[in-house]
């Protein structure tokens, strides 16, 4: 991990955090863009499996992670201009985008504003929702909190990193994602709300690039199907082999793949 550097840049709302390793010629760099209400961190097995092969940059979206966040609740386009502004500090030319969950729409956005720089786009579990039950995950995902002062506020979610984590997640990152979750409290739910309000209908049409959907075994599979169907230019790998925290579980799986069709 010691390869991986952290920065600020400059953003809309402030400082922008990332984690990005060395630039390798001849190589599009690959963007990350995290899950709610996780950070950059989540994609540090990743960035490891990668190392050498290509330069990975994982953004930490406003309000998440280490960057600052805005005053109010945004939209996705919103968190899509933020993120482009600062990977425009970053890389310089082409590169490819890999979102995951509610990445993988900041990451569609990112494609449809900026055709003439996203080159390729990979996307994990994403959540179309409509091909689920869309008012079941609203209210469960997109639940608004209120900071109180005992700690029973936690017990949730510390049962879902920690206590009741899955074989693959470490005691450590189970820890790591908890703490991810404490940051972005209680606003944490903004870009889970950003992304039930998103008109993934009319918008996933619109991306222009060549898409790959890694399609893991989930509760998310069958919609990241139907959001594949959606895009002109997408193809769906399925991976049944693989289900869970994929990050965590598989990434030198993820990387293989990734690699094979960025080239």
């Amino acid at each position: 991990m010691s390869a991986i550097r952290k920065v600020y840049v400059d953003g809309p709302y402030g400082q922008i955090h990332a984690r990005l390793t060395a630039p390798v010629p001849g190589t599009t760099p690959l963007v990350c863009l995290h899950a709610t209400a996780y950070s950059s961190q989540s994609f540090l097995p990743l960035m490891a499996a990668m190392a050498g092969r290509r330069q990975v940059i994982a953004i930490d979206a406003p309000g998440y992670g280490e960057s600052d966040a805005p005053a109010a609740p945004i939209d996705m386009a919103d968190y899509a201009q933020a993120t482009l502004a600062g990977v425009s500090q970053l890389v310089e030319g082409a590169y490819a985008l890999l979102g995951y969950h509610t990445g993988a729409y900041v990451a569609t956005e990112m494609a449809i504003a900026r055709p003439d720089q996203a080159a390729r786009l990979v996307l994990i579990g994403v959540p179309y929702f409509q091909a689920l039950d869309f008012a079941f995950w609203r209210a469960k995902l997109a639940a608004r909190h209120e900071l109180g002062e005992n700690l029973d506020q936690f017990a949730e979610r510390w049962g879902y990193f920690v206590t009741n984590r899955h074989a693959s997640v470490t005691l450590e990152r189970g820890f790591a994602n908890f703490v991810d979750e404490l940051k972005a409290w209680p606003q944490g739910w903004w870009a889970h709300e950003a992304m039930f309000a998103y008109d993934s209908d009319a918008r996933l049409p619109q991306v222009e690039c060549s898409a790959l959907i890694l399609n893991p075994e989930g509760h998310l599979a069958p919609a990241s199907r139907a959001a594949g169907a959606l895009m002109p230019h997408a193809t769906v790998q399925e991976m049944p082999a693989l289900s869970g925290p994929v990050l965590e579980a598989a990434p030198e799986a993820l990387a293989a793949a990734i690699e094979g069709w960025l080239g």
